[in-house]
């Protein structure tokens, strides 16, 4: 059994620096110790200039300094530092990060948005145990940051959309800054600029959800919680009549009545009225009537994933689930075939099984390839010539969460390959990590021939068996029906497994 172990976890957000130390033990969540929080607000820079100044950056860098020290009371060699939309959108980013490497001894890593609604998420799922019961309601999870706010839709158990806008309280404010003085009515002039956005999700968000629930997570959140006079640490639930009242008490209450009236700080006062509007809005469209607010942050997400990743803890909801989900949903909004797509991932995650000592590929990588398999058609909706190409692009610019950027490569060339294009030498494929390339030839071998399996989109091969001879890999397909056309693709098909694994697949029919 492992030993109880202590971690930290330091985020480097757009409007404060929060660090938090924890006790994590076998299959528990983690236990903290200590949260240290500073307020610096880095996005100003960003979301005006485009860039981090280099006072603020020398700010950033004793703030961390000043962690580290904590740090080392606590005898902490093991932390994880990263940032979020004010190092992502800056565009001395590299520079930012060399500096507080060299200052501090941190490696910050600048997550993608992705990557950071996973961890913010998990830190949700994490605080509620019933979280499986609110996405079979019918639940609208709404993350307000300060660059941005993400929407994720829950139904039937899963997730089945996610959206990102750039409307976070912060940006909001910095980018309306110079209105403020020229309009008596600041707060309409916010929620005319929301609105807009918002309106756009509205057409885009899934039609016939019957929602019951807003989840709201996000830094101004535990504010919220303050006004409404609950504790931070707790699952809050508020009432819609409930919101309205504190919306009405932001409407007309300045910033710094409020701070002095409910001790919350004067930044993150100016911060509530912009997010408050969008939960007004949000409740407008879902109709939900239970307002639910968890406690936890990016980096409680960030110590949960250790826990899970070294200390086997096991949240009650299966993010990986909502991946394939994504993708599902991704491959129904380009109309691919629902017979041949079913098929191909089930033939596909059978030739993984049953050739896992030829691979050698992790779990992890079989995720991959499932999410692959459900995307490689999905091109055919803009070209049916280079639908492979198409299907590439599409998951590229698709926000997949959960995937991290080189993730998102993997499935993405290796759709772009299952159809028997040459693996590509130029720039675009040489810039992957070779270790990336590597998984990207052998998941592409077997998608080639689950592909393969199912030539005719007609499903003719009902099942197969996989067995392994020497330098021959024999698939034993049951079938009643003339599969010509599959066996012509698959002989065509396996001299790419063969270059790629040195055995030679054979496909015997059986009646």
């Amino acid at each position: 059994m492992a030993k109880k172990k202590l971690f930290a976890a330091i985020d480097v957000g757009s409007h404060e620096i929060q660090m938090k130390i924890a006790e994590i033990d076998q299959q528990a969540a983690p236990v903290i110790l200590e949260q240290v929080r500073r307020t610096l607000a880095i996005g100003s820079d960003t979301y005006q200039s485009g860039r981090i100044s280099q006072a603020v950056l020398s700010e950033c860098v004793s703030i961390l300094a000043d962690f580290k020290k904590i740090l080392k009371s606590y005898r902490i060699g093991n932390s994880r530092v990263v940032a979020t939309s004010a190092f992502r959108e800056a565009a001395n980013s590299m520079l930012a990060v060399e500096q507080i490497r060299r200052s501090c001894g941190f490696d910050l890593e600048i997550l993608s948005n992705s990557e950071e609604r996973y961890f913010n998420n998990l830190a949700t799922i994490a605080a509620m145990p019933d979280f499986q019961t609110l996405a079979e309601e019918g639940s609208l999870l709404v993350e307000i940051g300060s660059g941005s706010i993400q929407l994720t839709v829950y139904s039937r158990g899963e997730m089945i959309f996610s959206q990102n806008m750039l409307l976070g309280s912060l940006r909001i404010r910095e980018l309306l800054a110079d209105l403020e003085r020229r309009t008596a009515d600041f707060s309409g002039l916010m929620e005319a600029y929301i609105s807009n956005d918002l309106d756009n999700y509205h057409v885009l968000e899934p039609k016939g959800i019957a929602y019951k629930n807003l989840i709201l997570s996000g830094g101004e959140m535990d504010q919220f919680k303050k006004l409404a006079g609950q504790k931070p640490e707790t699952v809050s639930s508020l009432s819609v009549k409930q919101f309205n009242k504190l919306y009405q008490q932001l409407l007309t209450t300045r910033p710094i009545d409020l701070a002095l009236d409910k001790v919350i700080s004067v930044e993150h006062a100016s911060l509530l009225l912009p997010a408050a509007i969008i939960i007004r809005k949000l409740l407008d469209f879902t109709g939900a009537k239970t307002i639910l607010l968890p406690p936890g942050s990016l980096s409680d997400g960030l110590l949960v994933d250790i826990a899970r990743r070294k200390y086997h803890y096991d949240p009650s909801y299966d993010q990986d689930q909502d991946i394939l989900s994504v993708c599902r949903q991704l491959s129904d909004r380009f109309e691919t075939d629902p017979g041949h797509i079913a098929y191909v991932e089930q033939a596909a995650l059978q030739l993984f099984d049953q050739t896992d000592k030829i691979h050698s590929l992790s779990k992890r990588s079989r995720l991959l390839l499932q999410a692959a398999a459900l995307l490689h058609d999905c091109g055919k909706y803009v070209s049916i010539t280079d639908h492979s190409l198409q299907s590439y692009n599409i998951i590229m610019a698709s926000e997949i969460i959960g995937l991290k950027p080189n993730e998102k490569q993997i499935v993405a060339w290796t759709a772009r390959l299952h159809s028997g294009l040459t693996v590509s030498t130029g720039a675009e494929y040489e810039t992957l990590d070779k270790k990336d390339q590597l998984k990207i030839v052998k998941m592409t071998a077997l998608l080639r021939l689950a592909d393969a399996l199912d030539t005719s989109h007609s499903q003719k091969i009902k099942g197969f068996e996989v067995a392994v001879r020497a330098a021959e890999l024999v698939i034993k397909a049951s079938t009643d029906e003339d599969i010509t056309l599959e066996t012509w693709t698959f002989e065509n098909k396996c001299a790419f497994f063969h270059d790629v694994f040195g055995i030679q697949p054979s496909l015997q029919i059986r009646r």
